[in-house]
């Protein structure tokens, strides 16, 4: 197998050239990456609707964190507004409200004896 430069590189491209075909690949890979978050938060639905897990808290809000991500990179990728895609997808209000907000893990929190001793 050989490997051969991008074409991009080549002696022959004009700068016009070069930056049309990087703008095409960076298309590209925003176009990948927002299908990928949709994979995720379709799957963190399902995981949501079926009720995998015992912590429905838990569910609810990887669910949440996948819509918000998705929601991130379609900004990215340069498109607007947030009802559609969570119509599109089905994004329950449960979920709805929880996205963008971060919730702390169940359970008591204990800073470092450093900490403490610091005035923190």
């Amino acid at each position: 197998m050989s490997i051969r430069p991008p074409r991009i590189l080549s002696s022959k491209s004009r700068s016009g050239d070069v930056y049309q075909e990087v703008q095409r690949e960076i298309l590209s890979e925003k176009a990948a990456t927002l299908g990928r978050a949709g994979k995720s938060l379709e799957a963190a639905l399902a995981r949501l609707r079926a009720g995998e897990g015992k912590d429905r808290a838990a569910l609810l809000q990887a669910a949440a964190e996948a819509a918000h991500a998705y929601l991130i990179q379609r900004e990215a990728a340069g498109i607007h507004g947030l009802g559609a895609p969570i119509e599109d997808f089905g994004v329950p209000g449960e979920v709805r409200e929880r996205i963008g907000a971060a919730y702390p893990v169940t359970g008591s929190l204990t800073l470092p004896s450093s900490s403490r001793s610091s005035g923190l």
